[in-house]
This record gives C-alpha cells, structure tokens and sequence, in this order.
C-alpha cells in the first residue's frame, strides 16, 4: 500500500490508499460527454482521484471535441475508461435466435439465474440472455453508480435477482423523477425494482429528495449530495471591482421554458422604463430563443439585452467577472416540475455575484436569503423587481452579498466539500 498526495480539479485528496488490486466503480449512463452535465464528469473524476479503477458504461458517445470540458476530458483520459453498452445482438432474425442457443448453452451454469432474469420481465424476448451476458463481464466491479433513474435497466434486475454482487448508487437529477417521465413512462411501478435493490438513491437538494421518498423510495437508503463548483476556477475576479455606473445583470441556463427567461426580461422592460441605467445578458441556447428574441424587439429592449448564446466555462467565468448581479427565474412547468437545484446561482456566487431568484423548487437551497440575494416569490415579476432596484439604490450590497455569496459556496458547495460526501458514500458501499 502507498500512500499519495494527489492535487486535481480543485481538489487535494491526502492520504488516500491505493491498492494493488484497485476497486472499481462503473458509472452507467446515457450519452456522455453531455454539454450540460458537467457535475457528472466532476463525480468521475472525484473516483479517479479517491484511487478508484473507473469505468463508464455508455449507451451513446457524443463528440469529445464538441464538449466544453474537453481540457479535462484528456487530462483524466476519460475516453479510454468509456465501455460502450452494446449487446452484440445480430440484426438478422436467424443469426440471432442461434447466437441466442448458443449463449443460453454456453452459459448453462448460470441457468438459475438466466431463469431468474426473464421471469422479472413483462415479456419474453431474446435480448435478456444478450444483457445478462453482458453485464457478466463485468462480475469483479464494486460499484454501479447510474446516472438518472431512467437509466437503471437492467442493473436493478440483475441486482435483485443477485447476479450482480457491486454495490448500487443511482443519482437522480430532476426530470427522472417527475411522471410521466419523457412525457410517456407511467408511474406504475416503474422504480419498485430500483428501490428493492439499490443500497443507496442520492438526491441533490432536499426538494428532490422529498419528491423520490413520495414514489416510494426508503428513506434509509435516500441521501442528499448537491452538486458542487470547482471553487479554484469560479473565483472573484481578482482586481477589485469599482461602484458600477450602470448594474450589469447576468443569467445563464439553456433558453427553455422552465428557465423562465421572459420572467426576467420583464424585470428589465420596467427598469428600462424608468430610465435605470443597466444591461442584461442572458447566456444560453436553446429552443425558446425566437420568443425570446421576439419579446426583445417587441419591447425595445435591444440596447439592455444580449443573448450571449451557449459558452464554455472559461467564457462564462469571464462573462461574471464582469457582470453585478444575477438573475434566476426558473419556474415550475405543467407537471409540477421544477428546478432541482440550480447550479448556476451558485458558480455566480462563487465569482462573488450575489442573486435574486424564484422560490422554485431546490433553487433556495443555493443562497441565503438577505445574506448572499434574496429569495422572492416564484412567478412574483415585481417582487423581483423590487430586490433589483435595491442593488441599484444601494450599491454597496453587491460588494456585501458578493462576499457573503463566495464564503457561502466555498463552506457549503466546494469540490473539496462535496467530494468529500461522495469519497464518504464510496468508501462504506465499496
């Protein structure tokens, strides 16, 4: 056993043990690298670092170089940890019913639990040998750590019925907890399995965590883990920043209804209005961009308003470094459905930007109220209003709330924190 110091992303791991036979822990999930989940691949990397063999388990690889995260992507040479999740099933009716013959023969030792396997399932078809034998190459992992609730076939089968010894961490996000899930999966039963065999189902706010023990979670296997910043990257800027002239007010999320952008707009069409001297950057893309765009023209709101379009993480950490204050509107949609946490309020306050938000969902869960923003009302535009106009009468609060918001972050939803509660989770199920 060797004892190490490893410094990466933001995070010192001291005195960990690396082992000659590592353990490891596979993370399942759709497509990878996705654009906006960024917190997954910090989980991975949280892995990596905590002395891990890691491997993702991946239904669709998307382009690497399209990633915003590409620099970290090749420092962890996550490409070569990525197992494509493909069955191998021949596409030809024949070939398959034999290869079918063939597997079920080959593998007749595990015939109680080939048996096991179907009898879980609504219907027979030849695809559950091709999984099951599948996931047997993967017998020594220590850990299914399954991204999305969505994802969790056929591992929380495989997990009831025993083949599968690992431990079963499933991490839920937001809209896999919300029925009908896609707008077609029912809630009939869909997450019984899931909850039966899983030793552990993490939320990241309270919010969440409320909403998966109402489907039927346990509670002793409900955890609460927010997702974290990399608080050594979303830092202050470190010139000081003067009294502005005119209050530079930012947002960032994808331009799509829940974010409630047209909210916001609002807010700046009055303060307009009444001749107070700001602007507004709205960084995101998406398909609500045309409305937005419309109600921009609509409103003369040209002069106050850019939509920035999507940004990398560098683009957006300068993008605050220049903005006062920031916004954030999301509201909840026809299902109920509501932001879970809200990551972007807290890389703002990390870059010392204090915040007025929507009392959405986990969204109050990543500020102070009074402290480091204010927390209005959700749908409530003069509420809202009202907190923006105080920043502008009283400048010194962004100096105030903008210290208050980094200390905030950095005790509560640093890497070095967050880590820590994961590293915690893998250790005892591991």
């Amino acid at each position: 056993m060797i004892y190490f110091c490893l410094k990466a992303h933001g995070l010192i791991v001291n005195t960990f043990l690396i082992r000659s036979n590592l353990k490891t822990i596979v993370f399942k999930l759709n497509q990878f690298p996705h654009l906006s989940e960024t917190f997954i691949l910090s989980q991975i990397i949280t892995a990596i670092n905590s002395g891990y063999n890691v491997k993702l388990l991946v239904t669709e690889v998307l382009s690497f170089e399209a990633s915003k995260q590409t620099e970290l992507l090749e420092k962890y040479n996550i490409a070569d940890k990525i197992v494509v999740e493909d069955y191998d099933i021949p596409k030809n009716k024949i070939h398959r019913f034999l290869k079918w013959g063939y597997l079920l023969i080959k593998n007749i030792n595990n015939l109680n639990y080939i048996l096991r396997f179907y009898k879980h399932q609504n219907s027979f078809s030849l695809t559950w040998l091709f999984q099951l034998v599948f996931y047997k190459n993967h017998a020594k992992v220590s850990i299914f750590h399954i991204q999305y609730g969505t994802n969790k076939s056929p591992v929380d089968v495989l997990k009831k019925i025993d083949f599968i010894k690992a431990s079963l961490i499933v991490s839920f996000h937001g809209h896999d907890a919300f029925f009908p899930i896609n707008g077609f999966i029912p809630n009939n039963g869909y997450y019984d399995c899931l909850f039966a065999s899983a030793n552990a189902i993490v939320a990241n706010t309270p919010y969440l965590a409320k909403i998966i023990e109402g489907l039927g979670c346990p509670s002793k296997i409900l955890k609460t883990i927010p997702v974290g910043v990399d608080t050594s990257f979303f830092i202050p800027k470190k010139v000081p920043k003067k009294v502005p002239r005119r209050l530079n007010i930012i947002t960032v999320g994808r331009l799509s209804l829940e974010k409630g952008h047209v909210y916001a707009l609002e807010v700046i069409k009055v303060l307009k209005n009444k001749g107070l001297d700001m602007h507004f950057k709205i960084i995101g893309e998406g398909h609500e961009r045309a409305r937005l765009e419309h109600y921009i023209l609509e409103n003369n709101l040209s002069n106050y308003v850019t939509l920035e379009g999507g940004k990398s993480q560098t683009e957006i950490r300068e993008l605050l470094w220049c903005s006062d204050l920031f916004l954030f509107t999301s509201v909840a949609l026809e299902d109920d459905r509501r932001e879970t946490q809200g990551i972007a309020t807290i890389e703002a306050a990390a870059c010392g930007l204090p915040a007025v938000v929507f009392d959405s969902g986990g969204v109050k869960y990543t500020i102070k109220d009074n402290e480091t923003g204010y927390i209005v009302p959700e749908f409530d535009v003069d509420a809202m209003l009202s907190k923006v106009e105080r920043f502008i009468l009283n400048r010194d609060l962004l100096f105030t709330m903008g210290n208050q918001a980094v200390s905030f972050v950095r005790e509560n939803y640093s890497h070095e924190v967050i880590n820590k509660k994961w590293q915690e989770l893998y250790e005892r199920l591991s």
